[in-house]
């Protein structure tokens, strides 16, 4: 809640009653950006590299000293800075992903009202880029989502300075092909700042906090049904169900058409003002609890399924700054934003979660959204860091007849193959350290962490997909003499690459890709051989 409006309090506690038009504001409110290549210049390669996850026991310090390897790969691909405004930094408040693009919607932290929306293209998951961009002079954005060609909006917009009717307002946008290709239309409903946005393919659900409640709009964003409600946070539909999450009564299923309720889950009275996350997935509700972490409920019942309590503790850490804010759920995957205490990860199977530990990210995580093989960590007024994960086994269209009947690798985390030895697996894994001096075969998505040496004589192939390194942290891929790396696929290196005299890097078949971050040494003799794309330009 902005202190400009409180002097509203008492005339909207009076009223409930939504506009059924659209309310205008200046096209001078609202800055368009469509210069991709200047927008883009915030996206660094600052920490990327593949990334560690943390058992819970150690990752008070995120040491990343376990054993076992990583059944999931992890890469950060970028990190972007927060929007500017004239001396003011915005900070990351939610974001949708459809597709090839992903939505992110920002506000400012205290009185001032400024907001943003921002389109990445993530088309090329190595390599994102920021195309638009709509900056609000005098509205916040709290949350958004994308459905069928309209972006929807979550918004709080200054009435001294605009021509709404009330501060908490739906603004929506059609987009195509990551441009606004329309102008923005606000709905104001009662309540001092609209908390979150949730669409199904009837309705628009929006909530608002203080003096506000649940309004839900029909497919022409006229008013079907109204519910006053005190201290609203999150919305989900899911399931024929639709869910909101409060401060003090915790969580409401409702049925949407007719708004009775058919499910109550409750919870302890949260802090005020701060974000929550409720999601509705495979019939069940995941609920982001602060200071308690997250919750998992069965969506017919409300009954508690399971809780996850936040799996670290940082010293030297506020209590407050210790806090669940947001979940995010997809591919039988848990994610949890912990705020001080990062991001960490679980596994569902059914009602069964296993806790894999804590992503090994620099920054507070005051926001998670995972779909697909996409990851988006808002860190407030630090930005965004951008994750690509890859979980399940990847199809191999070619050599079908050397990844045929190949276990998955579920060893150490630290490999080495002698040799005399023959090792080879399929799957998706990531490894710290490798080391090969006799003959290893990977098909599907590998990653490593730190170090890969082949020795003279060794030869390794990667048929898939290939990550190694981290950006500018002393990372190395060794190929020496008389050995031979051969690649099938995508790879991204990360760290640096050295081939020694005698050494090999060849790519086997057609439309193999590299792209090379780091420094790249190619002494006398070492030979780069097969049919690839080099986005880098750094080996031919």
């Amino acid at each position: 809640m902005k202190s400009k409006i409180l002097f509203l309090g008492l005339l909207i506690g009076l009223i409930w009653s939504c506009t059924d038009t659209a309310d205008p504001l200046p096209a001078t409110e609202v800055v368009i950006n469509t210069d991709s290549e200047s927008l883009s210049q915030r996206l660094t390669l600052d920490g990327s590299g593949v990334i560690g996850i943390s058992a819970a026991a150690n990752a008070g310090a995120r040491v990343l000293d376990d054993d076992e390897a990583e059944r999931v790969s992890l890469v950060l691909i970028s990190q972007a800075s927060s929007p500017t405004f004239e001396g003011n930094t915005l900070q990351a408040t939610h974001v949708d992903i459809d597709g090839d693009f992903a939505f992110v919607s920002y506000n400012t932290a205290g009185p001032t009202y400024l907001g943003a929306v921002e389109i990445l293209d993530i088309s090329d998951r190595y390599k994102p880029r920021i195309v638009s961009q709509a900056i609000f002079k005098n509205a916040d954005i709290s949350s958004l989502e994308y459905r069928s060609g309209r972006l929807f909006l979550a918004m709080a917009i200054d009435v001294d300075a605009s021509e709404v009717t009330q501060p908490a307002n739906l603004g929506v946008v059609t987009v195509s092909n990551g441009q606004f290709t329309s102008d923005f239309q606000f709905y104001s409903v009662p309540g001092f700042v609209a908390t979150d946005v949730s669409t199904s393919a009837d309705f628009t659900a929006l909530v608002s906090g203080s003096n506000g409640g649940l309004t839900i709009f029909d497919r022409n964003l006229q008013v079907a049904q109204e519910l006053p409600m005190e201290d609203l946070r999150g919305v989900a539909f899911g399931d024929d169900r639709l869910a909101v999450l409060t401060g003090g009564q915790g969580a409401i299923i409702y049925n949407p058409n007719s708004l009775s309720q058919t499910a109550t889950i409750s919870l302890d009275s949260d802090v005020a003002q701060s974000k929550r996350t409720i999601a509705i997935k495979d019939s069940k509700v995941f609920i982001s609890e602060g200071k308690n972490g997250a919750g998992v409920y069965r969506l017919n019942t409300g009954q508690l399924i399971k809780k996850l309590p936040i799996p670290i503790n940082p010293e030297n850490v506020e209590p407050g700054d210790i806090v669940t804010n947001a979940v995010s759920v997809d591919d039988d995957l848990m994610l949890m934003a912990n705020g001080a205490a990062g991001i960490s990860l679980a596994e569902l199977d059914g009602e069964e979660l296993e806790e894999y530990g804590v992503l090994d990210l620099d920054g507070s995580s005051n926001f998670v959204r995972y779909e697909d093989d996409v990851i988006f960590v808002a860190t407030g007024s630090g930005g965004m860091q951008i994750l690509k994960i890859t979980k399940n086994e990847e199809e191999v269209e070619e050599e079908e007849n050397l990844c045929q009947g190949l276990e998955a690798y579920r060893g150490s985390s630290n490999l080495n193959v002698n040799s005399n030895e023959r090792m080879a697996f399929s799957g998706s894994a990531q490894l710290k350290n490798v080391n090969i001096g006799g003959e290893f075969l990977f098909c599907g998505s590998l990653a490593i962490e730190n170090n890969l040496n082949i020795n003279s004589n060794g030869e390794m192939q990667v048929i898939g997909s290939f990550a190694f390194g981290q950006y500018r942290k002393n990372t190395s891929l060794t190929i020496n003499s008389n050995s031979t790396l051969k690649l099938s696929g995508s790879t991204v290196i990360y760290g640096d690459l050295r081939i020694n005299s005698g050494g090999t890097l060849e790519f086997v078949g057609d439309g193999n890709t590299i792209t090379v971050y780091g420094e790249v040494t190619i002494n006398s003799g070492g030979r780069v051989i097969g049919n690839f794309t080099d986005s880098e330009g750094k080996l031919r």
